[in-house]
């Protein structure tokens, strides 16, 4: 038996203990090595999820009756994927006194403090407004102090993040500085974020139903660049009074914070010295603590299908250039490169492909002519109900109007944009609907223009497209009936808070690695045991022996990146071991080409890599 044999058997002996597969048979006879047989359980997720609490009387805080109250383990993915399920632990901790005190002097510090530094809403004002279809100021001013909520984010990932604990999970900063606050709330104090839209360069002060002049948003926490976010629940914001009044069919009305603005307010009427009260802000944090598990922490909810490389393909039907607008009015709204650069960015290990392209409506007659036919009125306007026949009218064009050759997974996207109809959905204006596998984006001169006037860009699509698409890729909002819209205030481009946020937030990115990654995975396993089949056919030629073992390397490295949080890492490597893979038969068939002196990288002569693509195509027994 040959000495490159032996250091390969204890390899894959040793390797396959920690990849949970049962060998049968591992030894080489007259130059034969048999193949293992494979059992592999699927991969869960463990996680643990750091509470820690600053500014809190350590005292009121029943540990026990809030994680009794939350959820530790989700369901996601599917059976097609490998996690299945992810299980939370829980580490609670407390701010020192001197953390505490240190944070609320930086606060301090960089707030601007004064008369009508905040802001609510009127909410009989805006109800009447959606009513009527008239737009007006909503907002009331307001005393206290208001930071920038991105300067707070940046103190707390310096003095508070612990970045070890994100090789184990993610951590949930709760902050209280009811000491901001006069008790008749006469003072408050805010956060607040704003954006400047990378397709107008400038800041955005628009809000949905075609509302201009909006003031800086108000958020109670920020986070998502890394695995930590923090919420002030002392604090305020006018976002509840916009949705609970705007949109209360997508509200529920279990999650408590939503009757009570701050925590101050619900200390008033429920005493945390008495065990009632105690009991009541044990349920008010952990509704919180639970928005945030069940929309952010856990992250992948679809099983969408996937594939190594994804086409986005986006028809924009447009009537702009037949009255009065040219092309170059309006074509900066939607950004090819930029929204490939921020997907390659986020997803790298997907290949991605993005094609738009404008037409005109009346070189599209039929389509002209459903909208024309089914056209309604309201209090906005002229619009089509989507659900009264045209999503399905537009899901029937669909094989006609994309390639869905050109990549394995095909993006679909509707695009329309008209100065004399807008679409609803259940009667709800929207920009984009996605999700089912091809999405919608919509717009008008009012909604992409200040005013209607060219030269005050309003709102782009670039944001919207990508929205829209992370549905497909089997995103939800970081809210929903579920789980309450607490977890609304982090970076996240799903979100509806985060209005122009063209990135997406680190936990979901780890959702979509998660789920890639154990799928190649499974993947690899059953190509490798395909591929080892053609490998003993052949004779087991020793010249491939050290390809098997970079192949095995990389398998039973997966869990190890995987359990470590290095997701990127992880589906990475299994990539890297299907491209590997797919060489076994290649060489099988073309030994001469069979690297001499193989380098610690597997470099491969120019032009194999290509070759074996095509060869693959041809000879691969089972194709994914």
């Amino acid at each position: 038996m040959k000495k490159s044999h032996l250091i390969l058997l204890f390899f894959m002996l040793t390797s396959l203990l920690h990849l949970n597969i049962r060998t049968i048979n591992s030894s080489r006879d007259e130059g034969t090595l048999n193949p293992p047989q494979l059992e592999l359980e699927k991969v869960n997720t463990n996680l643990t999820l750091f509470i820690e609490f600053v500014g809190f009387d350590e005292e009121f805080i029943d540990e026990g009756e809030i994680l009794s109250q939350i959820t530790h383990t989700f369901n996601r993915g599917s059976s097609l994927i490998g996690t299945s399920k992810i299980d939370f632990d829980f580490s609670i901790s407390y701010a020192t006194d001197a953390e505490t005190n240190a944070l609320k002097n930086f606060i301090e510090i960089i707030s601007d403090k004064g008369s009508g530094v905040g802001k609510s809403i009127n909410k009989t004002r805006l109800s009447e407004d959606l009513a009527t279809g008239v737009r007006s100021d909503f907002f009331i001013t307001e005393d206290g102090m208001v930071a920038d909520v991105e300067d707070v984010e940046g103190y707390i990932s310096a003095n508070f993040y612990d970045e070890t604990n994100a090789g184990e999970g993610y951590t949930m900063f709760l902050l209280n500085f009811s000491c901001f606050d006069t008790p008749d709330h006469s003072q408050e104090h805010w956060y607040q974020i704003s954006k400047e839209s990378f397709d107008t360069n400038r800041t955005i002060n628009h809000w949905y139903s075609g509302y201009n002049g909006i003031p800086e948003k108000q958020t109670l926490g920020w986070g998502g660049d890394e695995r930590f976010c923090f919420i002030d629940l002392s604090s305020r914001t006018w976002y509840f009074d916009w949705i609970t009044t705007a949109w209360p069919s997508l509200i529920p009305s279990s999650a408590i914070y939503y009757d009570y603005p701050d925590v101050d307010s619900l200390i008033q009427n429920y005493d945390p010295n008495t065990p009632v009260g105690k009991s009541k802000l044990s349920e008010y944090i952990a509704a919180w603590i639970q928005s945030y598990l069940g929309n952010l922490f856990s992250a992948y909810y679809g099983a969408s299908p996937i594939g190594r490389s994804y086409s986005i393909q986006l028809l924009f039907f447009e009537n702009l250039t037949i009255n009065g607008y040219s092309f170059e009015d309006f074509n900066w709204m939607m950004s090819e490169n930029r929204m490939l650069n921020q997907l390659i960015k986020d997803f790298p290990w997907i290949e991605w492909n993005i094609e738009v392209e404008y037409v005109r409506f009346i070189d599209y007659p039929e389509v002209f002519d459903y909208i024309a036919e089914n056209v309604k009125k309201d209090q906005d306007g002229l619009y089509i109900e989507v659900t009264d026949g045209f999503f399905t009218y537009l899901q029937n064009r669909l094989f006609a109007d994309f390639n869905y050759s050109a990549a394995d997974i095909v993006l679909p996207c509707y695009g329309f944009l008209t100065d004399y109809v807008s679409l609803k959905y259940y009667g709800v204006s929207f920009a984009g609907l996605g999700g089912m596998g091809w999405e919608i984006i919509t717009g008008s001169p009012g909604s992409i223009f200040e005013d209607g006037d060219v030269s005050k860009p309003r709102r782009g699509f670039t944001q919207v497209m990508i929205h829209e698409l992370g549905h497909s890729l089997g995103f939800p909002h970081p809210h929903n009936y579920d789980y309450g819209w607490g977890s609304s205030f982090v970076k996240e481009t799903m979100n509806y808070f985060s209005l122009g946020e063209e990135s997406f937030s680190t936990f979901y990115k780890d959702g979509l690695a998660r789920s890639h990654g154990n799928f190649y995975y499974l993947l690899a396993l059953e190509e490798m045991e395909l591929a080892y089949g053609i490998f003993l056919d052949a004779g087991a030629p020793s010249e491939l022996d050290w390809l098997i073992e970079e192949i095995y390397g990389l398998l039973n490295g997966y869990l190890e990146l995987y359990n470590e949080l290095k997701y990127l890492s992880a589906v990475l490597n299994m990539t890297t071991a299907l491209n590997k893979i797919d060489l076994i038969p290649y060489y099988i068939a073309h030994p001469e080409e069979i690297p001499t002196e193989p380098t610690e990288k597997t470099t491969f002569p120019p032009g194999i890599i290509s070759i074996a693509i095509v060869w693959i195509l041809m000879k691969k027994r089972k194709k994914y």
